[in-house]
């Protein structure tokens, strides 16, 4: 549910009507996606499986809006070499996040006795 959500929503900003271009709104958007915790934990104490596949699908929706609109806004206002050095570690951050949380994922299933 989360990729294909994830695919949905990188495909939204191509609508320019709901493309996100204010800096500002990114970082508090980027931010309130911190709500997701606590909202989890509790549809996953309390809540059925009907509410926890809602909440995966708007993660993955949010995480594929807010990628494309960040990485499409993020360079604006730099020069070509600059824009490039930052598109450039923008995606090292990216693939450096994922390192790291498929390598936390396996030493947690060492850990577990996988």
């Amino acid at each position: 549910m989360f990729n294909v959500s994830d695919l949905l929503g990188k495909y939204i900003p191509m609508l320019e009507s709901l493309k996100l271009e204010s800096r500002r709104g990114l970082m508090i958007a980027i931010i309130s996606r911190f709500a997701f915790v606590p909202a989890f934990y509790f549809t996953a104490k309390y809540g059925d499986q009907g509410w926890m596949i809602l909440l995966t699908s708007l993660l993955g929706l949010t995480n594929g809006y807010l990628s494309v609109c960040f990485f499409t806004v993020a360079p604006q206002g730099y020069k070509g070499p600059e824009q490039n050095a930052l598109g450039n570690l923008l995606t090292i951050c990216v693939l450096g996040g994922l390192v790291v949380g498929i390598a936390l994922d396996w030493l947690w299933l060492i850990g577990k006795g996988w």
